[in-house]
């Protein structure tokens, strides 16, 4: 049986790949080994027990990386337990009621049904202005998202812990 977990991410600016870092520090320190790697670059499942996925969330999608990875894969996933994780919304307040409960593309229902995430999460993103095009802050400004950094990492932490006990039963 493998004995690594897989904290896999996709991120556009940095920002899901810090709450990756973060998640797989979690994981250490609770005595489970992990393996942190961009979705991008993952090669194969066969070597993991488990799965922590993690996308930013662009104009309202996941970040293609994520959708490709998570069809392509989506037997071997359905095979492990698979945690996904996004973050994205930005402003004051809990980042589901922000997205007024969306978790996911409509379009990856079925894959998600055969995957059966234990859990999926939305955390709070962070818009850096500063490494945004013109058309990106144009965008945002457009759907009425606010510039700064929303990501609670407390509440990151937690759920990385909880995810940690589950993963050891």
């Amino acid at each position: 049986m493998a004995n690594k977990v897989l904290v896999a991410y996709a991120s556009k600016y940095g920002a899901t790949q810090e709450i990756a870092e973060l998640i797989g520090n979690a994981l250490k320190k609770e005595g489970v080994a992990y393996d942190l790697v961009p979705l991008k670059k993952v090669k194969k499942l066969d070597d993991y027990r488990a799965a922590v996925i993690g996308t930013a969330i662009y104009i309202g999608q996941w970040y293609k990386p994520t959708t490709k990875f998570v069809q392509k894969n989506q037997d071997k996933l359905a095979a492990m337990p698979v945690y996904i994780f996004s973050t994205g919304p930005s402003g004051k307040g809990d980042p589901e009621e922000l997205l007024k409960g969306w978790k996911y593309p409509v379009g990856l229902t079925g894959t998600l049904d055969t995957i059966k995430p234990k859990e999926m999460v939305v955390f709070g993103g962070h818009l850096n202005e500063k490494k945004m095009s013109g058309m990106e802050k144009w965008v945002v400004k457009r759907v009425g998202g606010d510039f700064g950094d929303y990501r609670d990492w407390e509440m990151i932490n937690k759920w990385a812990i909880k995810v940690a006990a589950a993963i050891k039963k």
